[in-house]
Parts: structure tokens; sequence; C-alpha cells
């Protein structure tokens, strides 16, 4: 009885351990250069500024260009989806690097009329049905982790 329950326990143990190591595997895989480009998502800074500051520099006078979303919704839709939040929280507040402990990565910076806080709001909303609606490692079009706040309506 005794070694019955002892190998019950040792079956649960090893199942914990290979949840842990999946974890932990998963975790190394969602970084920059491995699941996530380098320098994921640039094509997304022009939209989220565009589209959460109203900024239209470049676009000649158009706050709306399809062509831009589209191009961002691209770049997002090639990571795969169980890495897609973690390549939206690199883009907006970046990573340490090793070297030199720096920031490196984001690409969110605070502008005249476009503070940065105002663009993360919208970029943690990319991967919703209202804006490029992809799936995440939640199992749905969102990034539950990057934001502590109701998402704003854009």
């Amino acid at each position: 009885m005794a070694s019955k329950n002892l190998l019950h326990l040792s079956a649960a143990a090893v199942l914990l351990l290979s949840v842990i190591a999946a974890a932990a595997a998963a975790a190394s895989y969602c970084q920059p250069g491995m699941a996530i480009p380098h320098d994921p998502l640039r094509g997304c800074r022009q939209y989220v500024r565009r589209r959460a500051c109203g900024l239209a520099a470049g676009a000649g006078g158009r706050l709306y260009d399809w062509a831009v979303k589209e191009r961002c919704c691209r770049e997002l839709a090639a990571v795969p989806a169980d890495c897609r939040c973690a390549a939206l929280a690199y883009f907006m507040d970046g990573g340490l690097a090793a070297s030199s402990g720096a920031l490196e990565g984001r690409l969110l910076e605070d502008v005249p009329g476009c503070p940065r806080e105002t663009q993360r709001e919208l970029a943690a909303m990319l991967t919703t049905p209202g804006e490029c609606n992809l799936e995440t490692v939640h199992g749905g079009p969102y990034c539950l982790s990057l934001t502590d706040r109701e998402m704003p309506k854009y």
C-alpha cells in the first residue's frame, strides 16, 4: 500500500517537473532572436502613433492608412501565437541588454502631442478583434498581462 502511494507521488512529481520545464522552455523560446525577431514589430510604430494620437505626418495628411495597419498586423501574425504578447511587451518596453543593462528594443517613445503611455494603451490591444484579431498564448485575442487597467476603446 505504501509503495503504491509512493508511486503515485513520484508520478505527480514527474508531471509537475515536466510542466515547470515546459514553462521555462517556452519563456526562453519567446525572446528576441528566437521566436521573436530582434527588432519586432517595427512597422507597428507608425501605426500606433497615428491611431493612438492622431499623428498623420508622412501619410499625406491621412490619419488612418490601411497599408500601415496591414504591415503591422502582418508583422504580428508572423510571431507564433504563444509569443505575441511577449513580442508586444518587448515592442512597448524593450528588454534589458545583458552587456549594458540598458533597455533595448523599445520602439515607443514620448513624442510631442503623443505620450508613450497613450501609445502603450493601443499597442496592448493590437491582437484584439478591433485591430489585428490574432490568437495569443491565452487562447484568444488578448494579452492579459500587458495592462492592468480596463482596455480603452479606440
